[in-house]
């Protein structure tokens, strides 16, 4: 039997990539507390359970999906027409390409010369005084090529070998290269045998070696992440391979003690940090693990997060928020006295492809984090999918928010820099900003800067109000509105107070009361003139019209 552990992010991530492969391939493997034991027969044609999972998993977002996928449906009209066009476009490109021409030779059960027909397909132009009725026998023939091009890919064998040598270089590639089906001397081989040949070949040769355990005790050369033991360094691996992970011992000896190498992998754990990829749920390029290493059972548990089936797919953002509020529904499923264990500590290892120098990001959330999560579910919720335009960019409001509260930082930058949007013209989704706002609130639950909605809303009536007096007066408000977002921006309570009280007493309006506490205490001064500026551009809420209306 094979044991593995959990130890650092990186390896439990693989031992979850692992543990999914063995469920969709059907095999067994014991959980046991913090280790995974299972049989090496396992791992004999390991290549076949990898790729089979892998196609599974992301077939449905490879360009061979949409291939097989492409609807063209009758040509009528024009419009009809481009579309069939960037279809042929589509597949002139994507079947042409290098990873599709080095992978032909080993559809050896597909009786087709794809490049021959691919180069059949050609753009149909409709002239002036022609009608599509007139080029119906160009675009019937088209079809027919197409439908005939579909018809082959959709071959076990195409998709097969087609489909995981798209995802080596789309997904896999972020996370290892160099080795393998990845060497720079791989791309014209058999994918599966390049495999084996690597990873399992050397993994089981090892463990038959181990059978031997006189010999066995003898090795000196332990693994740095299991019990297993090598006799030489050349049996051994390094962690080079790994996307910015790991040291060449060959090129830069200087980062170990007196220059020698003494860090090692056995071919086993090699074999398990190749599904790596796995353990992670990737979305265009960017993913994320939940390292809960209390038990493999919990980690499996709390990252059992779906993709989608390919048809409604799920945004990165939705598949991060659908995450939190799993670690929140396990932690709520434990019994009380192990409630405030398991809500502690909690790590969340973020991938991102695009970042090529740093593609992980580690982050701990807390029993605080996770609750103000749970608290402003709603909120969080509202936040997902939606975007906005700053500093010439678009940023997604859920990342920037959640990205400050696992850095414990201030929301109040962004509330100011979004509002500051508004009143320039420029953005006028108000309602995302409150709800924002509504979860900086929450970020100070417990202390003396905690306010109620209702407090909240009652803020932004006062705004809503104001706005109504100055309904004539438009840049005049708008001139009032950017001495008070100022007066927040340098948190200078003093001088909010004196634009407001010429605001009111221009309209000879009393001020209210509540602007009292924003002079000694800097968080209400924040909450409170934020909300009371999203009430002075408009922003009435669905919660509250009838408080508004009455006061």
């Amino acid at each position: 039997m094979i044991k593995l552990t959990l130890d650092d992010a990186l390896y439990n991530a693989a031992i979850l990539g692992l543990c999914r492969i063995f469920d969709h391939a059907g095999l067994p493997y014991e959980r046991d507390g913090q280790s995974i034991e299972f049989d090496e027969t396992n791992l004999e044609n390991f290549s076949e359970k990898y790729f089979n999972y892998l196609i599974a998993e992301y077939g449905h977002d490879t360009n061979y999906a949409k291939l097989i996928n492409s609807n063209v449906g009758a040509v009528k009209d024009a419009k009809h027409l481009e579309r069939l066009n960037e279809i042929i476009d589509n597949f002139k490109k994507t079947l042409s390409s290098n990873s599709y021409k080095n992978t032909y030779p080993f559809l050896t059960e597909v009786n087709f010369d794809f490049l021959s027909e691919v180069n059949k397909l050609k753009r149909i132009t409709l002239k002036k005084k022609q009608t599509i009725e007139e080029i119906q026998p160009n675009i019937q023939e088209m079809l027919e090529l197409i439908s005939n091009i579909i018809a082959h890919l959709r071959h076990p064998q195409a998709k097969r070998y087609l489909v995981p040598r798209i995802l080596s270089y789309n997904l896999i590639q972020g996370f290892w290269t160099n080795v393998s089906f990845l060497h720079k001397t791989a791309n014209k081989k058999d994918i599966y045998k390049t495999y084996d040949e690597y990873f399992t070949n050397a993994a089981l040769n090892f463990l038959e070696k181990k059978k031997d355990e006189k010999k066995y005790e003898k090795n000196k050369f332990h693994c740095a992440t299991c019990e297993n033991k090598m006799s030489t360094v050349s049996e051994a691996f390094d962690l080079t391979w790994l996307q910015r992970i790991g040291v060449d011992a060959a090129r830069k000896s200087s980062h170990y003690w007196d220059h020698q190498r003494d860090i090692f992998i056995c071919p086993v754990c090699n074999l398990v940090y190749s599904c790596l990829p796995f353990g992670f749920r990737i979305v265009k390029g960017k993913g994320f693990f939940i390292n809960n290493n209390r038990s493999v059972d919990e980690l499996i548990s709390v990252n059992s997060v779906s993709l989608g089936d390919g048809q409604q797919e799920v945004t990165r953002d939705e598949l991060e928020s659908m995450a939190y509020y799993k670690i929140i529904d396990f932690m709520v499923n434990q019994t009380e006295s192990r409630k405030d264990l398991e809500i502690e500590n909690i790590q969340i290892v973020k991938y991102d492809r695009d970042m090529e120098s740093r593609p992980y990001t580690y982050n701990i959330l807390s029993r605080h984090k996770l609750m103000l999560i749970d608290e402003c579910k709603k909120e969080f919720q509202h936040l997902v999918g939606k975007f906005a335009k700053l500093d010439d960019e678009y940023i997604s409001l859920y990342q920037e928010v959640i990205n400050r509260l696992y850095k414990g930082q201030s929301f109040t930058d962004l509330i100011y820099r979004l509002i500051r949007q508004v009143i320039d013209g420029k953005y006028n989704n108000i309602t995302n900003i409150y709800y924002i706002l509504k979860i900086s609130n929450h970020q100070y639950k417990g202390g003396v800067h905690f306010m109620q909605t209702e407090e909240l809303n009652k803020v932004r009536s006062y705004g809503f109000y104001l706005k109504k007096a100055y309904a004539s007066q438009e840049t005049k408000l708008n001139g009032i509105s950017y001495r008070l977002l100022n007066a927040l921006k340098v948190k200078n309570p003093s001088k909010f107070m004196e634009t407001l009280l010429q605001a009111y007493s221009y309209k000879k309006m009393e001020i209210p009361s509540i602007f009292v506490q924003i002079l000694n205490d800097e968080r209400k001064f924040e909450t409170i003139g934020y909300a009371f500026l999203l009430g002075l551009h408009g922003y009435e809420g669905n919660t509250d019209k009838e408080e508004i209306k009455h006061g």
